[in-house]
């Protein structure tokens, strides 16, 4: 019996480190020592992370004189290789990492006549995003997504995806 538990144990440990997210590029690439980089993890890209005061900072959205952290660690892990790069520098994987899974965490409805809700995005169960859901002005009953500015998708097949499956999760939760 504690043979299977160990061995169970150990199948979850490296089921959770194959779903980690990893760093495939960093700009500046001498990150050593710098205040501020672009982090890219596969398919999509946190511009404008800082390093201060030795923690790693990640980067607020001001509007109207208000500060909202829209893109938020969630994992020590990430944290910790985020922070290892501006010590020690960057080093590339020596695979391409997978393309991490996302999942829609929830959904919390705003009075605003444009920006209709907040969708809470965690890619990995690592980060977590602030989209904006929005009514589209073009096309009556649609909705577009709004994502932070310091978060880019340098794959646009992903970037479909994530705003595919929001979108149809709103529309379904608003019926």
């Amino acid at each position: 019996m504690k043979k299977t538990i160990e061995v169970l144990a150990l199948c979850l440990f490296f089921q959770a480190a194959a779903a980690a997210m990893e760093i495939t590029a960093v700009d500046p690439a001498a990150v050593k020592g710098a205040s501020r980089a672009d982090f890219t993890f596969s398919v999509l890209t946190v511009n404008g992370v800082v390093y201060e005061k030795g923690a790693v900072v990640m980067p607020v959205t001001e509007n109207k004189g208000k500060t909202y952290s829209d893109i938020k660690l969630l994992s020590r892990a990430l944290y910790s290789k985020i922070d290892a790069c501006f010590k020690a520098g960057f080093v590339k994987p020596g695979k391409a990492p997978a393309a991490p899974k996302f999942r829609i965490e929830a959904f919390k409805p705003l009075k605003s006549k444009v920006r209709v809700a907040n969708a809470e995005i965690s890619f990995d169960g690592e980060l977590l995003v602030v989209a904006g859901v929005m009514v589209s002005s073009k096309e009556p009953g649609a909705f577009w997504l709004a994502f932070p500015g310091d978060l880019s998708f340098p794959d646009a097949a992903f970037k479909s995806a994530v705003e595919s499956a929001v979108i149809a999760a709103w529309v379904k939760k608003s019926k």
